[in-house]
């Protein structure tokens, strides 16, 4: 809706005392006629056709903090609000959490297979070194547009990779496989026979192990051993939603790793091969499988 100007405010005034109609003087201006009303009536009642004065939002920051974030800002233009939160405040950004309810689907107890609790999820996760995939965020001051502090450089190829494969449970989790380029053979020989099988097999509560389609992964050498094995594994259906909790958890590797910053694919390695254990407490794996899996249903 348009708004007088601090200037056409009085000339207003003026014509309205003057003897014009509100709506020629609307129609002067190119405003509503309310617009020219509420001028007239303000006018009336507090003398005056300036903005009253409003109380606004408090401020949640003090001036020392505004000079920390412009200053932190400027040192590192990619530095993300959430992590600057963090420092300012000693605590995480959020609040509050959203709860959203959400009705359930149509399924009957004859279609419930186990508990989620006994379902042993893997996933495979490659790493770059360096960051090419999705938006980076940075803060600028006007005119910096393509300065080159607000231009990172990337390497097309990401830097190098490396893959990793993992396996968590609710009560369990396997130790972190970093096996390169994974092949049908490969990933029977360094990582179903030496870690999947007697994790399943030393806990005997695992009755389900759950795995992607990917080829390496579906290859008849290695279905034929989790059979020989009597390991069953959860049916994956082509193109269905990965619900899987491990997703999330290397997402938290991944946002370690960003913190870290390795600058070379050994460092990288290192630290992967240092949460070989996935080393974080039981309580993360168990909220994953409760925000994630209550039941397996078929």
């Amino acid at each position: 809706m348009p708004r007088l100007n601090k200037e056409q405010r009085p000339r207003a005034v003026r014509m309205i005392e003057a003897g014009r109609r509100h709506s020629d003087v609307a129609s002067h201006f190119g405003v509503t006629r309310i617009t020219i009303s509420r001028l007239a009536s303000r006018y009336r009642t507090a003398g005056s056709v300036n903005d009253r004065r409003r109380s606004g939002r408090p401020r949640v920051t003090t001036a020392a903090q505004d000079r920390y974030i412009v200053t932190s800002h400027l040192r590192d233009l990619q530095r993300k609000e959430s992590r600057l939160d963090v420092h300012i405040r000693g605590s995480n950004s959020s609040s509050a959490t959203d709860v959203i309810e959400q009705n359930g689907p149509a399924i009957t107890q004859d279609g419930r297979v186990t508990s989620g609790n006994g379902v042993v999820f893997s996933d495979e996760s490659r790493y770059l070194l360096d960051r090419v995939d999705g938006r980076q965020w940075v803060y600028r001051r006007r005119g910096e547009h393509y300065s080159d502090a607000c231009v990172p450089e990337v390497d097309r190829y990401g830097g190098g990779s490396i893959m990793v494969w993992g396996a968590i449970s609710y009560h369990h989790r396997s130790r972190l496989v970093v096996p390169g380029n994974l092949t049908g053979v490969r990933y029977r020989d360094e990582i179903l026979a030496p870690v999947v099988v007697p994790l399943m097999n030393a806990n005997r509560g695992l009755t389900l192990f759950q795995q992607d389609n990917a080829r390496c992964l579906s290859a008849r050498v290695c279905s034929i051993y989790l059979q020989q094995q009597h390991v069953n594994v959860l049916p994956w259906p082509a193109k269905s939603p990965d619900l899987s909790p491990i997703e999330h958890l290397w997402d938290v590797l991944d946002r370690r790793i960003r913190r870290r910053a390795p600058s070379t694919l050994q460092e990288l390695e290192l630290y992967l091969i240092s949460r070989s254990g996935i080393q974080y407490p039981k309580r993360t794996f168990k909220n994953l499988f409760d925000l994630c899996v209550v039941d397996v249903w078929l």
